[in-house]
């Protein structure tokens, strides 16, 4: 009776979003057990549990399904052929993949049932949360303006600050072209990207500049584009008196100058810019991925099979999600995810549309971050790339039916 009265996809939907700012460490075992996929497992039984047909009669689920269990059989080859080593990590990571594709699952049923506008306004509500508690826990790197351990802002709630500054990226974008009032636009994309601004983090910077005039040039209306220009002088100019007001302007300027221009300057090598993704990218292309048998090229070392190291420092992805794929899962799933990313990109072009704006930005923004920023495989908070691919995917094929309906009329 219970189950009848409650909106059981709205629940999962709210219930999936908030463990973001709530998740916690259950318990440890061969790795850290965090609540949320905890709550990701209990979910999807519950939903099996009362919903099963009509979850495993839609084919792209049954499809994703069959990926998996792909995926997973190839694991467990690679772990079979190489004797057991290194089957610890390929069991995180296989857990990691598990608990995506279970969201995405969960996801794709719940999704087709709940309004955009409940899980926009949801998501920011969530995205104030995520602040409040990395304030609560960190007030003393709060406003450091440091992308030093230990002064900067960690979030290890969120899985670090790059994945932090990647959930209030998604907050940016959802506020300048989702909300249509226009005082409110500028109020929660401000407080959004001040707090951005605060993680120091590149990449999430650097995308939501580049999603921004990507979806003003999407946009259909050219007002968007002026609006983003008129908003974002307005930031610029209140950024400017804050920081004079409270003293940083030096600190903010000499850590942008370290942090994102001395490349330009030649007081930073390419290397030192990009973190040494380019080091590392080099080492597992030249000294692990073209020794791959044709087995291993084709289906991949298998989940977790990233544990190197390169000049003494440990890494666990080629922060490249092309070289992560291709050689943890092999070039053909590789081919098969990029056919995916450009049919969605087709798909989102086809139906160009105004209401599409908020969506079209979080598909360019998680895409990007997905060239620096290894977050898919952060088991804290990676799952909401699962999340919101089910939701492109039902967006788009509502339009596509939408638009039969009305040639047909």
């Amino acid at each position: 009776m219970i189950l009848k009265k409650i909106s059981l996809p709205k629940l999962s939907v709210s219930l999936l979003l908030l463990s973001l700012p709530l998740n916690f460490i259950a318990f440890s075992g061969l790795g850290n057990v965090y609540s949320s996929t905890l709550l990701i497992f209990t979910l999807f039984l519950l939903l099996v549990s009362v919903r099963f047909k009509r979850i495993f009669s839609k084919s792209d689920v049954l499809l994703s399904v069959v990926i998996f269990i792909s995926l997973l059989l190839f694991t467990i080859l690679n772990v079979l052929f190489d004797g057991g080593h290194g089957l610890k990590m390929q069991l995180i990571f296989a857990v990691i993949y598990f608990q995506s594709f279970l969201v995405f699952i969960i996801s794709y049923y719940t999704l087709d049932k709940v309004k955009w506008d409940y899980i926009f306004k949801l998501y920011l509500f969530v995205g104030l949360l995520l602040f409040l508690r990395m304030a609560m826990e960190e007030p003393q790197n709060l406003f450091g303006f440091s992308a030093i351990r230990g002064e900067r802002i960690e979030a290890n709630f969120a899985g670090a600050v790059n994945n932090f500054a990647l959930l209030i990226g998604l907050c940016v974008i959802i506020s300048f072209f989702y909300i249509k009032n226009k005082t409110l636009k500028i109020i929660f994309s401000i407080a959004s990207l001040f707090v951005l601004i605060l993680t120091m983090s590149r990449g999430a910077l650097l995308g939501t500049i580049i999603t921004f005039f990507l979806v003003a040039f999407y946009d259909t209306d050219s007002k968007t584009l002026k609006n983003l220009l008129r908003i974002s002088a307005a930031i610029s100019f209140i950024a400017i008196v804050g920081l004079f007001y409270f003293d940083k302007i030096d600190l903010v300027v000499t850590t942008v100058q370290d942090r994102f221009l001395g490349v330009f300057s030649g007081e930073a090598s390419v290397k030192q810019f990009s973190s040494g993704r380019g080091i590392i990218l080099s080492d597992i292309y030249n000294n692990h991925f073209v020794h791959s048998s044709i087995f291993e090229f084709l289906f991949g070392h298998g989940m977790g099979s990233i544990e190197f190291t390169v000049n003494g420092a440990p890494y666990e992805s080629s922060h490249n999600i092309f070289m992560d794929f291709a050689y943890r899962n092999g070039v053909l799933f590789l081919l098969s995810y990029m056919f995916f990313f450009l049919y969605l990109l087709y798909k989102f072009i086809q139906y160009r549309s105004k209401e599409n704006l908020a969506l079209f930005g979080i598909f360019v923004f998680l895409h990007f971050e997905l060239l620096v920023n290894p977050y898919l495989f952060a088991v804290q908070m990676g799952w909401i790339y699962s999340f919101f691919l089910a939701g492109f995917l039902i967006r788009l094929k509502a339009q596509r039916n939408k638009n039969l309906e009305s040639s047909i009329l």
